[in-house]
């Protein structure tokens, strides 16, 4: 059986205290983020918690029937649909508010204890426009006490003006409803 050795000249200058040649391989180029993934850059990022803020803030709005404060969020030109009314659309922060304050009025005492709860948004940004897919679920107690629950989905075009974000465009798709059954006030 052959047994290896080291070349004998390898092993004299080791020993000699010569140093060994490292072998430099050249830089890999940094590879590219996939055409799927959006690198995060500090107006990026807050751009899309300017959104979010906005998701937020109806939100909450809704939930305390503050309308005036809901309006607001819509920019001057606005659309706005919601899947019941098939696919009839309202234009104007104006009329989209009006519609709002309709809508409570035609049910006066349905909604008490409203709560808006919005999952992670999909948020897209092309400068000063974005769009946001966002699911949802809203409950509610009626004045019987039976609690209502609604799923559906956000879809909401953006729009950066003077440094803030108003919707452009938001459709409203119930996706279903039910009720759970009575809900009781306050804790016991």
């Amino acid at each position: 059986m052959a047994t290896l050795r080291p070349h004998p000249k390898a092993k004299a200058d080791r020993r000699a205290g010569k140093p060994e040649k490292k072998v430099i391989r050249p830089l890999q180029p940094v590879r590219q983020s996939s055409p799927g993934r959006i690198r995060s850059t500090p107006a990026f990022s807050e751009s899309v918690e300017g959104v979010r803020q906005v998701l937020s803030r109806y939100c909450f709005a809704l939930d305390r029937g503050a309308l005036q404060e809901l309006g607001t969020l819509f920019h001057r030109d606005a659309t706005f649909s919601v899947s019941f009314e098939r696919e009839q659309q309202h234009t104007g922060r104006e009329t989209i508010q009006a519609w709002y304050e309709r809508f409570f009025q035609q049910r006066p005492g349905r909604y008490r204890h409203m709560r808006h709860k919005i999952y992670e948004p999909l948020v897209t940004i092309h400068g000063d426009t974005a769009t946001a897919l966002t699911y949802f679920d809203s409950d509610s107690i009626d004045s019987d006490g039976k609690v209502h629950v609604i799923a559906g989905r956000y879809e909401d075009t953006l729009l950066k003006e003077s440094g803030q974000w108003f919707f452009k465009e938001r459709t409203i798709s119930v996706l279903y409803h039910y009720s759970p059954g009575s809900g009781q006030e306050g804790m016991q």
